[in-house]
């Protein structure tokens, strides 16, 4: 990294940052701006930040400082690339305080591997970033192809062309692979891809900031703090989804920094790893407080007026900014919040302050691509009279999906038991029975990701039916240990997250699942799983 052939580039971010300066207060001279925007013209978040590093884990400025970034995503630029413009992303930094704007590529979903043109808008979005003094993430957003290695030729030569063209320039940030998912890991494919691709980028750009993705949708932290690659200047990112990702995965996210390593969270929703659901704002405040306490940066999932929770604005909002509150949705108030609390100015978004807000698949987040959404939140609320039992005994099983992607590798349903009766009952007594279909005739291997009585307390064990029905011939069956404690009338167990996969990691067909629920995204009750209290069933229908 100290070698002469990297002079002439650092020479040239300098000159960058002077001419960015210089442009600004050009540009601004005359004007009279908000007393919410920036303190004096040219106190961008490029100019005050310059060339960023990473110093024992953590994002810093060019003096060394640690510096928390928080901003907005778009969407996917093949459907909601009018939303990505100069004047737009001028009104996030001005109005909303950003100091980071990520443009997402997707390479499949129609995206750049069909229409490789959509690169324009990629340019368009860090050139109009280099005039505003934002700092941009390209996103190379792979969901549906879920293995990076699939399009790496591809990504190699796109990351070449904008390392040449942009890699003088101090705030230009790589994302290499937005949520690697299904039957991928760190080690294997992961890590391999990404030291390949970072070291085409390194060949025209020494120092500026690169995120690589991380398994099970960029939930695996973890892992890459075990094996992290060489480069000084890498980041790893986590996605969350606040309705769907908790304790667990901050606990992933300090195991990682505790080992050195830095977090930059690209993405996250104020939704269910589904996109819809919610918004959950109290725990998005737990999340965004917890990444202000740690100083990592962000971007929001997104800048969109696509009709579901996670996007921003409001369907038909104007697509060049100016939005009034009536035109955010209540996840885009709350996050234009989360960004202004703490920011120094609009102009620049704040190094520190209590942010606020919430995978899916980022599935445990279980995103399949929590970050694409658009699942529906609907299913089937209800049981009617089909369940056995009366109130009086007082078990009520709920259900979402914490996977919307029914040919992945992995099978995530998530439960809730709520005790409607009036006596106490030990979960110990409980038993909950998850019916589908085993195509991989393997043998399955059961986690649970998360679960508000610990994880150590579900156990489970896996029974092939004697006599196999159309959509299931082969159940779960989940149970809790002595130490899982008692459902008191009224209250309920919290969320389990468990998560099934067969021995050899290869694809399951939940669509004719008879559990599987695939517009489920948000709990409700749901009688296609059971419950049996000390063997006799008490909720649900078998099939």
């Amino acid at each position: 990294m100290m070698n002469g052939q990297w002079v002439l580039p650092r020479i040239a971010k300098r000159v960058a940052v002077m001419l960015t300066a210089v442009l600004l207060l050009t540009l601004t001279n005359g004007f009279n701006w908000n007393t919410q925007t920036a303190e004096a013209a040219g106190t961008t978040p490029v100019e005050r930040y310059g060339q960023l590093s990473v110093k024992n884990g953590k994002l810093v400025d060019k003096n060394g400082k640690p510096v928390q970034l928080k901003g907005i995503s778009s969407h996917g630029v093949q459907w909601f690339g009018d939303l990505v413009n100069q004047d737009s992303m001028k009104w996030l930094r001005d109005d909303w305080g950003i100091s980071v704007f990520r443009v997402a590529l997707y390479t499949e979903e129609n995206g750049y591997i069909a229409n490789p043109s959509l690169k324009n808008k990629v340019k368009e979005a860090i050139e109009a970033a280099q005039k505003l003094g934002l700092y941009v993430i390209i996103d190379w957003h792979i969901l549906s192809d879920g293995d990076p290695n699939i399009h790496k030729n591809e990504a190699k030569a796109f990351f070449n062309e904008f390392s040449t063209q942009y890699g003088h320039l101090p705030n230009v940030i790589y994302e290499l692979a937005n949520e690697p998912n299904g039957n991928v890991n760190w080690n294997n494919q992961i890590r391999p891809y990404a030291s390949e691709v970072s070291q085409v980028i390194r060949a025209k750009d020494p120092d500026n900031i690169i995120i690589v993705g991380t398994g099970t949708w960029s939930q695996d932290v973890h892992d890459a703090a075990d094996h992290p690659l060489p480069d000084k200047n890498t980041m790893y990112t986590v996605h969350f989804y606040a309705g769907t990702h908790g304790q667990y995965l901050r606990d992933r996210v300090d195991y990682a920094l505790n080992k050195g390593v830095g977090i930059f969270a690209t993405e996250w929703g104020t939704s269910d790893a589904s996109g819809n659901g919610g918004p959950f704002l109290n725990e998005s405040k737990v999340w965004t407080d917890f990444l202000a306490s740690r100083g990592i940066s962000w971007t929001n999932w997104s800048l969109a007026d696509k009709n579901e929770t996670s996007a921003a604005l409001l369907p038909g909002a104007d697509r060049k900014g100016g939005w009034p509150d009536s035109q955010l949705s209540a996840s885009g108030k709350f996050v234009k919040q989360a960004i202004l609390e703490g920011s120094s100015n609009n102009g620049g978004g704040g190094n520190n302050g209590g942010d606020n807000g919430g995978d899916g698949n980022t599935g445990n987040t279980g995103n399949t691509g929590g970050d694409n959404g658009g699942g529906n939140n609907g299913g089937n609320n209800g049981n009617g009279g089909s369940t056995p039992g009366s109130n009086d005994q007082g078990i009520v099983l709920q259900y979402r999906t914490g996977d919307t992607n029914a040919k992945d590798n992995a099978i995530r349903p998530e439960f809730n038991i709520k005790n409607t009766g009036k006596t106490a009952v030990k979960l110990s007594d409980l038993k909950i029975r998850y019916y589908y279909t085993d195509e991989s005739k393997q043998a399955q291997q059961f986690f649970v990701d998360w679960a508000r009585i610990g994880t150590e307390k579900v156990k489970a064990t896996f029974v092939t039916l004697p006599n196999p029905k159309s959509k299931a011939d082969k159940y779960v069956e989940i149970s809790f240990t002595d130490g899982a404690g008692t459902i008191q009338p009224g209250e309920e167990s919290g969320e389990i997250q468990p998560r099934i996969h067969a021995a050899n990691w290869s694809n399951f067909d939940e669509t004719n699942d008879y559990s599987y629920g695939a517009t489920q995204t948000a709990f409700a009750d749901w009688d296609h799983g059971t419950v049996y209290q000390q063997g006799k069933l008490v909720w649900g229908i078998e099939p």
